[in-house]
């Protein structure tokens, strides 16, 4: 039988694990109260803290995590009539195991309080918190939609240190903040009022220090270097039907808007991702290829678009280690979510192929090592299992002024990548571009928290993000974060507007992620110590003499 007091510390175990998922959550776009962020992992550290051993830890965590997750990644299963059966098993599969990831920083927190003190255990938080965060940014299961300083994408006076520290540096004070909070709680309830004071001072101080950074950094924002109008085209093609539809309309409805584009002056005009549903490049839709040459001839534009991309090897020696080989085994080729450039001087198309793919959804992870999983995970549209682009691109264009433009283009989810976003700019990106299709989501968190990432790429790099989704939000954001046009969801249209080429290189540009390599070094040590404490220890008592 369950004593009462058992039941009573369940009961709480439960509500702070309720309690910080929900808090969590609610700090994510479109929700405007980021500030969440600042304590929702304390009522999960109290916990922790009070958690008798490594089981009860790994129930309540993770149950804190997927809510966590259920509340803000719900929308990735699409939820309508047309979502694909494999989408809606995936996003469930993705919300019950990505939490176990979690288990890593709270894991080690409880091992380092229980053999080095709560002292050390929280000291080392922020740098086990954010080695997680940075560590699942890197691999082929990569997914670091939840970093915590992506909370932080509407208070832009406070995000403008992002230019120097990158969204992982804000992620590692929001859990500082928590740590003090924690800490501030804890001294007010076992021991003095004066602690708690100090510990709040603190984080006010910080918050103070950014918040006028930002503003001074606002206030003498200017738009400085060559100036290029570009267009961004939303068609807000169903898409799941437009795979079955026909191309030549499709392409009459993406000329139309891009006509009115360029009558507006428009110089480069952006289509979405996948713009259009086939191979177009393959030689199989000659007529389709010159419909747009000839349109960037006669109006003067470049168009970049999403597209897919097949490329073919008639010798396996050309061919890639990890190509598919054809039917009836004459050839070998790579298909890739891809980016071209087509220009109104010259019939070469640049091109790019996406990066970094959507676990599961674009490629199954590690799969020239599991090459079975090819096959086992397909969606019905025909997009999964993407071959990998190796060498990314700066695509080069001449504006009407005839000086050269140098730009990236990024699709879909590569933009959440803070480090891959700037090393294009290294390269010589002047501004970036985002193609993308959030329309499977419908009217849910999904495009908002999309469009608001890019927001970051836009300060960490001090460039202009021009952003073109399919059904929305394409959107328009400046060097400082700042939204200058955005389109509603589910409406054709196209906008076009002014950008700045910039050559300027940020502190983030150069050293990237620092503060997170900085923390898995710290994190190494501490756990390092720890271990060899405990040890230690146990030596010790083995070799004490008995009485």
């Amino acid at each position: 039988m369950i004593r009462i007091e058992n039941k009573s510390d369940l009961f709480k175990n439960i509500f702070l694990a309720l309690l910080s998922g929900i808090l969590l959550s609610f700090s994510f776009p479109p929700f405007k109260t980021g500030f969440f962020a600042y304590f929702g992992l304390v009522p999960i550290l109290i916990f922790v803290n009070r958690a008798k051993n490594y089981r009860e830890l790994l129930i309540f965590t993770y149950l804190s995590m997927l809510i966590f997750h259920a509340f803000t990644i719900y929308w990735i299963g699409g939820w309508t009539s047309k979502t694909d059966p494999f989408m809606m098993i995936g996003s469930v599969a993705l919300i019950l195991v990505h939490p176990f990831f979690y288990w890593i920083p709270f894991v080690f927190f409880f091992f380092i309080r229980k053999h080095m003190g709560s002292k050390t255990a929280l000291f080392s938080f922020p740098f086990l918190w954010n080695s997680l965060e940075y560590l699942r940014s890197v691999d082929e299961t990569a997914f670091p939609w939840l970093t915590l300083g992506n909370t932080q994408s509407y208070y832009l006076p406070v995000i403008q240190i992002a230019s120097i520290i990158g969204v992982y540096g804000l992620s590692f004070l929001i859990v500082v903040f928590n740590v003090l909070i924690y800490v501030a709680y804890k001294n007010f309830r076992y021991e003095s009022f004066r602690f708690t004071l100090n510990k709040l001072a603190i984080i006010v101080i910080i918050l103070v220090s950014l918040f006028i950074y930002g503003k001074v950094i606002l206030n003498d924002a200017i738009y400085d270097g060559k100036k290029i109008i570009v267009g961004i085209i939303q068609p807000d093609f169903d898409p799941w039907e437009k795979w079955e539809d026909a191309v030549n309309p499709q392409i009459d409805v993406y000329l139309q808007l891009s006509d009115s584009a360029a009558h507006k002056g428009a110089e480069l005009i952006v289509w979405p991702e996948s713009a259009l549903p086939v191979y177009l490049l393959s030689g199989n839709y000659p007529e389709e290829v010159r419909r747009i040459r000839n349109f960037c001839r006669e109006k003067n534009v470049a168009i970049v678009t999403g597209l897919p991309i097949v490329h073919f090897y008639f010798s396996k020696e050309k061919a890639k280690e990890d190509s598919r080989i054809s039917a009836d085994s004459s050839y070998y080729y790579d298909t890739y979510n891809g980016v071209v450039l087509f220009l109104p001087d010259t019939d070469l198309i640049q091109e790019y192929g996406k990066m970094n793919l959507v676990p599961f959804a674009e490629r199954a992870p590690y799969l020239r090592y599991l090459p079975f999983l090819g096959d086992l995970i397909k969606w019905s549209v025909g997009i999964s299992n993407w071959s990998v682009w190796d060498k990314q691109t700066v695509f080069n264009f001449k504006t009407r002024d005839g000086d050269s433009a140098k730009f990236s283009a990024v699709v879909c989810y590569e933009s959440i990548f803070p480090s891959f976003n700037s090393e294009f700019v290294k390269n010589g990106a002047q501004f970036l571009v985002v193609v993308t299709n959030d329309s499977w989501y419908g009217k849910t968190s999904g495009p908002y928290q999309h469009k608001q990432y890019a927001v970051f790429r836009a300060i960490e790099n001090r460039r202009w993000i021009v952003r073109s989704a399919n059904g929305g939000i394409s959107s328009l954001i400046d060097p400082y974060g700042r939204t200058i046009f955005e389109t509603n969801l589910f409406e054709r249209t196209f906008f076009v507007g002014d950008i700045y080429l910039s050559n300027d290189q940020t502190y983030y540009i150069q050293y990237r992620d620092l503060i997170s390599y900085i923390s898995l070094i710290i994190s190494g040590l501490i756990i390092s110590i720890t271990y060899i404490k405990k040890f230690g220890a146990r030596k010790d008592e083995s070799n004490r003499p008995e009485e």
